[in-house]
């Protein structure tokens, strides 16, 4: 960008503007799919989603995992819960805690978002080729590694202070 102009085309934005503008078109890409199939969710369930994949979590964990309140994880739950997204069930160890569930319908909306990121990659693939995506890809993931992120991706444990601020 050049010094003392007023970006007034995305050529004209820094990197930084350039990435997070995109991660929103990919964001309202999953989220728009998502909706079409009447499932209305937020950037910020995704996280609870990827704490679920793996198996149940009780409510201290997840928040715990989340680095947020129990009230602030309960709140996403419930939205959850409501949406018949994830379902709350008796811990098998402790008969007076309960953990949360993906529902059937839970791993649904995974498989429409999971579909509606391959829509997007391929989308790029179209509009850039197949190398400079590759390119792009590979430069993205030496940004994440060098922050420290590709461990946490392995894990799905990227913290709840790297999302958007909007959630």
């Amino acid at each position: 960008m050049a010094h003392g102009t007023d970006p007034t085309s995305p050529a004209d934005l820094d990197t930084a503007t350039l990435l997070s503008l995109a991660g929103t078109v990919a964001n309202d890409a999953v989220l728009s799919a998502l909706r079409e199939k009447g499932i209305e969710l937020r950037p910020a369930h995704g996280y609870v989603f990827q704490r679920l994949l793996t198996g149940e979590q009780s409510i201290t964990d997840l928040a715990a995992d989340l680095g947020m309140t129990q009230q602030g994880a309960s709140k996403h739950v419930l939205e959850l819960e409501r949406l018949g997204l994830v379902t709350r069930i008796v811990s098998p160890d402790d008969r007076r805690a309960r953990h949360v569930r993906l529902t059937d319908a839970g791993r649904e909306a995974i498989a429409v978002a999971r579909a509606a990121r391959a829509a997007f990659e391929e989308r790029l693939r179209h509009l850039l080729g197949g190398d400079v995506l590759r390119a792009t890809r590979d430069a993205l993931a030496t940004l994440l590694d060098d922050e420290g992120v590709s461990a946490q991706i392995a894990g799905r444990e990227i913290p709840w202070s790297r999302r958007s601020s909007a959630d």
